[in-house]
């Protein structure tokens, strides 16, 4: 196996939503669902994605089936950030001028010396100690 990555929240949204890259994001998480890759993200994203799913399907079976998801991908480990990286978080936003979900996705990556972000958000690229990619 590769590098470890760590996986945005669009990422999840895009198939979740069935949005115009859900094709692109499937086989990820195929192979994520596989273990031929692993990859991490954060409880603060998880959180994210079910309030998204919330206001745009209004539906809690949406919200459980996408915890369901998450539980049958046996290559993703979900994070909990600390305070201090929650703290750093806050020091990275005003540093690289990121909001607050972004920085602390930075942040943790930084604690787990991680440099590869599945995102599409393209405002990630300013930010030169990691590598965005795309699915």
């Amino acid at each position: 196996m590769g590098e470890i990555k760590f996986i945005d929240a669009n990422i999840f949204l895009e198939l979740m939503l069935d949005d115009i890259n859900a094709d692109k994001c499937k086989n990820l998480f195929y192979q994520l669902k596989n273990t031929e890759i692993e990859a991490k993200t954060s409880d603060f994203i998880i959180y994210t994605c079910l309030l998204q799913i919330q206001n745009k399907l209004k539906s809690v079976d949406a919200m459980m089936k996408f915890i369901l998801f998450l539980n049958e991908i046996k290559g993703l480990m979900i994070m909990k950030p600390s305070i201090s990286e929650i703290y750093n978080s806050l020091i990275l936003a005003k540093k690289y001028k990121l909001n607050f979900d972004d920085s602390l996705v930075v942040s943790i990556m930084l604690r787990y010396n991680m440099k590869k972000l599945i995102s599409f958000d393209k405002h990630f690229d300013k930010v030169k100690i990691i590598n965005r990619e795309e699915p």
